[in-house]
């Protein structure tokens, strides 16, 4: 089995001579033996289980990070969802407020209309009051030159 001093694990797992130092003085990581000379000798399955903990922690740091990057995600579709719900109903408030507006104007249009027709009239009327003593030629006459029904209607009626 391939065996390390410090700097050629270092260099094997990725980092500096002086942090294997500080891990084996903190007991993170002590040495498999020493030589004979007091040289700290790491083996090869110490570098292939320190590179799969640290891969594991690789993957376990991805999984984490695509786990909060899928909570952000549904969060952000969650929010957006509440938005269009809202802006809904919103719309659909607005189009009632436009189709109650509408139905206002349709039906001051119409009293418009009726006040123009109720005026006409009440003009007519005052015509053939002060026409009320002329006699029956010069109202037909009247009548014949003025190009209104109701005004017609009227006459019929008085006589």
């Amino acid at each position: 089995m391939k065996e390390y001093k410090v700097s050629e694990f270092g260099k094997a797992i990725g980092v500096t001579r002086q942090t294997i130092l500080n891990w084996d003085k903190t007991g993170k990581l002590k040495p498999d033996h020493f030589s004979k000379k007091g040289y700290r000798i790491y083996t090869q399955k110490q570098v292939d289980e320190f590179l799969g903990i640290s891969e594991n922690f690789d993957d376990e740091k991805k999984d984490q990070e695509q786990e909060n990057q899928e909570q952000k995600i549904t969060k952000n579709l969650s929010v957006k969802n509440k938005l269009i719900e809202l802006l809904e109903r919103e719309n659909k408030f607005l189009k009632e407020q436009m189709q109650e507006k509408d139905n206002q104007l349709k039906q001051k249009d119409e009293i418009i209309k009726r006040e123009q027709e109720l005026r006409l009239l009440a003009d007519k009327k005052i015509i053939l009051l002060e026409n009320r003593d002329a006699t029956d030629d010069e109202m037909k006459n009247n009548i014949e030159d003025d190009e209104s029904e109701n005004l017609k209607k009227w006459w019929k009626f008085w006589n």
